[in-house]
């Protein structure tokens, strides 16, 4: 509820705000000009429990008052926290409706803390799978990012609103990236060509000022943030560029550039550029991106620092590997003589003794070596 009331108090253009909750007394604290307590005959008002089942069950007694609610929305962003009841329950029916009507469909959701316990990773876990069969795309923030990201003496409110904050850029970056007209625009068509039936999807802002602003710009938009997806491989992106009326041409394939390094060759590429007067010595990158395959989390840091290194050059010479292990008296099978510390090569070759393909020893974990048949008595 917090979340919605930040993006609220943001003042988005061209977006309508709906709240649904089945705590009556959470519901009463929410901003949004519409409010839903959802099952009020079933739940009276006083939540779910934390009881996905109850959550869902709410919402599909409330299904005439959704359908009321979205009315013929264009897009629909469903943002709701996994693990709970309510969020995890109704989100799915939500979406559901929403995507019946019509509307393009946009799941932003937050996964609880690794130490809120197993049976609220599993409920967040069957509610993330529930609701990503009912979206277009889904952008999930993990809340352990919190806890690698923010500094230690942050309080607990102010982290909590860098959490909410990446919901909020969700909303607003695509929703200004639809409203805001450009030089070179973008509009609901473009959007909803990278979002529809999307699956995974990345929304990040990247902002940069002063000399190196497009630079840094473009690196904290493929960064992504606290979300749990690389734009790496993507298929499918959208990039909008903002800047005063001194950004120049160059500062704009500086950022498709550094963006195109990172996704798939053959992606398809939607691009955007508005002159915004107030962003005086500044540039912002909005991204939207599709069609990349979800990272585990504890991956994530090395695969973006894995970015900017240089590949490692290959071992051309590899240690010779260890001599196997025989049970006593057997016969060693016959090999030819090498030259000692001779190199081997890294090659596969056709072995003419049992007419099969055999991958050399010692090039790594992986490698097999297909024993001939009279010796597989031995082992």
């Amino acid at each position: 509820m917090n979340a919605v009331n930040r993006m609220i108090n943001t003042n988005v253009r061209g977006v309508r705000y709906v709240a649904m909750n089945t705590d009556a007394q959470v519901l009463g604290l929410s901003q949004a000009p519409t409010r839903i307590c959802l099952g009020e005959h079933h739940t009276k008002g006083l939540g779910a429990g934390g009881i996905a089942a109850v959550g869902m069950r709410a919402a599909t007694e409330s299904t005439p008052e959704i359908r009321a609610a979205l009315g013929k929305a264009d897009m629909v962003f469903i943002a709701a926290g996994m693990g709970g009841g309510t969020g995890t329950g109704a989100a799915p029916v939500i979406a559901s409706l929403a995507k019946k009507l019509g509307a393009l469909t946009i799941g932003i959701v937050t996964l609880p803390f690794t130490f809120e316990g197993t049976r609220r990773r599993r409920a967040a876990e069957q509610g993330l799978s529930e609701l990503s069969s009912e979206v277009d795309a889904l952008i999930t923030v993990p809340n352990d990012r919190l806890l690698t990201t923010v500094a230690r003496d942050f309080s607990l409110n102010d982290a909590f609103k860098v959490a909410d904050d990446v919901l909020r850029q969700g909303v607003q970056g695509i929703a200004e990236v639809i409203n805001v007209p450009g030089m070179v625009n973008v509009d609901f068509a473009d959007v909803r060509n990278v979002l529809h039936n999307a699956g995974t999807a990345l929304m990040s802002i990247g902002q940069g000022v002063g000399r190196n602003r497009a630079q840094l710009a473009a690196e904290e938009a493929i960064a992504g943030g606290f979300l749990n997806v690389t734009i790496r491989g993507a298929k499918r992106v959208l990039f909008n560029i903002s800047g005063g009326e001194d950004m120049t041409l160059f500062e704009i394939n500086e950022v498709a550039e550094r963006i195109g390094v990172a996704i798939d060759d053959a992606a398809d590429i939607t691009f955007g550029a508005v002159v915004d007067p107030t962003l005086h010595d500044t540039i912002r990158v909005t991204l939207i991106a599709a069609g990349m395959e979800e990272v585990p989390t504890a991956r994530i840091e090395a695969i973006k620092l894995d970015q900017t290194r240089p590949a490692r050059p290959m071992q051309t010479n590899p240690s010779p590997p260890a001599p196997p292990q025989r049970w006593p008296n057997q016969r060693p099978p016959q090999t030819p003589q090498r030259t000692p510390y001779a190199p081997r090569p890294q090659r596969n070759f056709q072995d003419p003794r049992i007419g099969r393909t055999v991958k050399q020893q010692g090039a790594g974990e992986d490698d097999i070596i297909d024993v001939p048949p009279f010796l597989k008595r031995y082992e």
